[in-house]
């Protein structure tokens, strides 16, 4: 395609006509953007509570510290239920040798009442004997499994990887299962969620994408919306709009920084 020149207009004095380049028109996307204020929120968080009662005898975490989960930030003192944990297992075997002389009796018991030796009330009353040491001995498995869980217990380890905020007991007081303050808590911040809202004119144009199958991907911004923070996707939908100002909350799921 070529155009003329015009006398007098852009072109006039130039002499000659002007190439012109001719391009394909093309169907696209154009990505529509939904700008919206959000709050940063924790996925979880944990307030770190005792489960056996006794002294601390150790803090092994600093305030504001990064733990991981499993990570050991108390000890409350071992000794009563190590000494627990002994006992139990000390009673465990003396049942179970008990159980075991048992099972030989009337193992004998049976081979002299097939021999027509003794009565069969004796061969009886022997297995009822024997049912009852394995009773025993299955309530002291028991009491062992309880107070192995209770020592170890006595460690209070993170249950979740995250940061520590202020420490709320200190080495040497003595605390019981129950205790409202407990020992620290535990904000998980990676991956973290962000919980912003819409206008609700919005909403029937957004739940027609999610509804569609579409991943809307999500962008949190600073302040001045110049630097980005996170990345993450659109999780849901809350199921209610606030009547007060007329949106609706939209969280997004696990944004990475």
């Amino acid at each position: 395609m070529l155009f003329r020149s015009f006398p007098g207009g852009r072109f006039a004095g130039m002499g000659g006509p002007m190439p012109v380049n001719v391009a394909t028109a093309e169907k696209g996307e154009i990505p529509i953007t939904v700008n919206a204020l959000g709050t940063v929120t924790p996925i979880s968080t944990v307030t770190v509570r005792p489960q056996v009662t006794g002294y601390i005898t150790q803090i092994s975490f600093q305030e504001g510290q990064f733990v991981k989960e499993g990570d050991v930030l108390a000890v409350v003192d071992p000794r009563p239920y190590q000494l627990a944990l002994q006992q139990a297992e000390g009673q465990l075997g003396r049942d179970q040798a008990q159980l075991h002389n048992a099972e030989i009796d009337a193992e004998r018991y049976r081979t002299l009442f097939a021999q027509d030796s003794i009565a069969k009330q004796q061969v009886d009353t022997q297995d009822a004997l024997v049912r009852q040491y394995r009773g025993v001995v299955q309530a002291d498995e028991a009491a062992v499994g309880t107070a192995r869980l209770n020592l170890d217990r006595c460690y209070i380890k993170a249950p979740l990887t995250g940061r520590v905020g202020l420490r709320q007991i200190d080495q040497g007081n003595y605390i019981s299962v129950g205790d409202a303050t407990g020992i620290a808590v535990i904000t998980q911040v990676k991956p973290i969620s962000v919980l912003f809202t819409v206008p609700e004119d919005q909403l029937q144009q957004i739940l027609r994408r999610v509804r569609g199958g579409a991943t809307l991907e999500v962008t949190a911004l600073d302040r001045s919306q110049k630097q980005k923070l996170a990345v993450g996707k659109l999780s849901t939908v809350d199921n209610k709009i606030d009547t007060t100002t007329g949106t609706v909350k939209l969280p997004i799921g696990r944004a990475h920084v």
